[in-house]
């Protein structure tokens, strides 16, 4: 397992510097060869060119404890380290990504199943990121439920940022944007950059968001220069 999860193949001659036609060969003045260079500068022989690599290509080790839910845990874990030395930090490597996939330090608290991360911190298992657990009673490998992939979890969360930008603003055009600020008033805002003159933002100066202003107009580097409440005809042509 080691080796498919950690070591890379050999990229071959091309990707390590070997490919034909790219060796410049430096002549003296007789037209004899000095030496072969590569961009100019004369190659090292006291290494031998590397040709693997570190990989990161965990899909193997999380196919194989996706093929072992529902088993013990120690007998999944002990056939995982099988062949894996404790004192190769190559194939320890392997070992140390095992937490990143299965919470391993669970226990039962008022019924629900709580989980340490891998450096600590306990919280319920629907809010842990890892795919699989380890049932603190029965002991079995088990697929977390509530597991939802990193690109889901991100995609999510740009909805969630979405939304709550629609129930609070909505833009007009590059310099103008409506804003529902305290006690649920909307006004509009005009824009400037960040920088230009010594007026403070007339938004957050008057108190009326708590929001920082990167989120607040979802743009970086702006501020509020203007702003003026709406009136019933204007909230009725938004929308709002």
């Amino acid at each position: 397992m080691s080796k498919v999860i950690v070591e890379r193949p050999r990229v071959g001659r091309a990707a390590a510097g070997l490919r034909a036609g790219r060796t410049r060969v430096v002549e003296d003045d007789d037209g004899e060869p000095i030496r072969a260079t590569r961009g100019g500068r004369a190659p090292k022989r006291d290494k031998p060119i590397k040709t693997k690599g570190l990989n990161e290509t965990l899909n193997p080790l999380r196919r194989y404890l996706q093929s072992q839910v529902e088993r013990p845990w120690n007998k999944v874990y002990s056939e995982i380290s099988e062949n894996l030395k404790p004192t190769s930090t190559v194939q320890q490597h392997v070992r140390d990504h095992i937490e990143d996939f299965v919470a391993i330090k669970t226990r039962t608290r008022a019924g629900e199943v709580m989980a340490t991360g891998r450096w600590g911190g306990e919280r319920a298992l629907a809010e842990d990121h890892r795919r699989f657990y380890v049932h603190p009673r029965t002991g079995l490998l088990r697929e977390n439920p509530h597991y939802r992939s990193w690109s889901k979890r991100h995609r999510e969360k740009l909805e969630a940022a979405a939304r709550d930008r629609l129930s609070r603003m909505r833009e007009i055009d590059g310099k103008t944007q409506l804003h529902k600020l305290k006690d649920d008033i909307w006004w509009e805002v005009k824009l400037g950059r960040l920088g230009d003159g010594s007026q403070p933002d007339v938004v957050l100066a008057a108190g009326l968001s708590n929001l920082a202003p990167e989120i607040l107009y979802a743009r970086h580097g702006v501020r509020a220069i203007a702003k003026r409440m709406l009136n019933k005809g204007e909230k009725k042509k938004y929308g709002l």
